[in-house]
């Protein structure tokens, strides 16, 4: 036999219990499970709302009215109602659950049962909605690495671009590019740093490729100061040398200056976390404020928007009860209607501000024709607010 289900959409477990709920629905015995969620409206002890279920693969559902009781312990929820479909007829439940909690997320669990139908569990939980968080882990700095900046000498009255390339094990590169004769050069170099001092000595070597033949350059060494500045790393200190092919005492140069940084890298690390997802408010992070109630003597309903005053832009989307009725439409003059059926006594009408337009914030007009009378509202909203009206359907008890 089909089954149909008990929904007990999201419970907060001081007291509010409405809200949405998810989960599953089995029977002793059979390996079959159903799929099974609840909306729910509570006032005081009493709860009303709806469930909706569904098998495994989707091909079968079903929606039913319930109704149910808080007693501050339990709760005992009763479909009362198939809604569709009208055939066939599937199990009309009562089941009693008991609050808990189950990875920091709240649950609702207990016993089903339903005439002519084999009993089972009903579990259900908040939905929940995976959130990633983007965290800029700072990679910790070491001396190796490219370096790059400027050297001076006593002698001239321009500078050089020059860079160092620290490699392991003392060894390294070094490039320098004149401002005035000799263009360009690489040399080999060796060196050392002292983690006590934060001071690097280097030597270079010999020059291993240089765009000008013919041009002698200095052969090179120095102490450099290492420290850090904000998000960069310093070496800075003096230099001597001698021009290549001699030594420092038959062919020394003039001295000079050196100054080279480099910037401290960072990664970036995608942290993983879980929250409770309230349908409207958690999804798009924004307060939901209630600016009017509607009665409407009708659950077929046609609702209308169109821009209020100067058309200057705005765009909105128009979530009924959850559920996007009207996605991120340019207001204009020209007035939308979209035509709904209301499935619960209390429905919520959401304005969401996509774009603000050039007058904020987003302001429409919104009207609610049952068939026997239009009303019409102005609802705003901003990036931080979305407005909302409330439309109860009247019910002659």
């Amino acid at each position: 036999m089909i089954i149909g289900w008990l929904l007990a959409p999201g419970v907060l477990f001081a007291q509010n219990l409405g809200g949405q709920w998810e989960g599953h629905l089995s029977q002793g015995g059979k390996t079959d499970t159903f799929v099974y969620r609840v909306q729910l409206q509570q006032s005081g002890t009493s709860l009303n709302g709806e469930a909706y279920s569904a098998t495994a693969d989707g091909q079968h559902t079903a929606r039913f009215l319930l109704t149910g009781f808080w007693d501050g312990q339990k709760l005992i929820l009763q479909e009362v109602e198939q809604i569709e479909p009208a055939s066939p007829q599937w199990c009309i439940k009562y089941a009693t659950l008991r609050a808990g909690e189950q990875d920091g997320i709240p649950t609702l669990s207990g016993p089903w049962r339903a005439d002519g139908c084999t009993p089972g569990q009903l579990f259900l939980q908040r939905p929940v909605k995976t959130i990633q968080d983007t965290v800029v882990q700072e990679i910790k700095p070491t001396v190796a690495g490219k370096w790059t900046g400027t050297l001076s000498q006593s002698d001239r009255d321009y500078g050089f671009y020059f860079e160092v390339d620290l490699g392991p094990r003392g060894l390294g590169g070094s490039y320098i590019v004149s401002e005035g004769n000799g263009g360009s050069a690489h040399m080999d170099l060796e060196y050392t740093y002292n983690a006590n001092s934060n001071e690097l000595h280097f030597q270079e070597g010999s020059v291993i490729k240089k765009e000008d033949p013919a041009w002698p350059w200095c052969i090179k060494s120095g102490d450099l100061a290492y420290r850090r500045e904000g998000s960069r790393l310093v070496l800075e200190g003096t230099w001597k040398g001698y021009i290549e092919g001699y030594d420092m005492e038959s062919g020394p140069c003039a001295s000079g200056a050196l100054y080279l940084e480099k910037p401290i890298l960072t990664r970036e690390i995608v942290q993983t976390r879980q929250a409770i997802a309230e349908p409207y408010q958690l999804e798009n992070q924004r307060q939901i404020k209630v600016q009017r109630v509607l009665e409407v003597s009708s659950p077929n309903i046609r609702i209308k928007i169109w821009d209020n005053g100067t058309v200057d832009g705005d765009v909105a989307t128009l979530f009924l009860n959850g559920e996007r009725i009207l996605n991120q439409h340019r207001v204009s003059k020209r007035r939308i209607g979209i035509p709904v059926t209301l499935s619960q006594t209390d429905n919520f009408l959401v304005l969401h501000a996509d774009d603000l337009g050039d007058i904020r914030p987003n302001t429409v007009a919104v009207s609610v024709d049952d068939g026997e009378r239009e009303q019409v509202i102005i609802v705003s909203s901003n990036l931080e607010e979305s407005g909302a009206v409330m439309i109860k359907q009247f019910r002659v008890d």
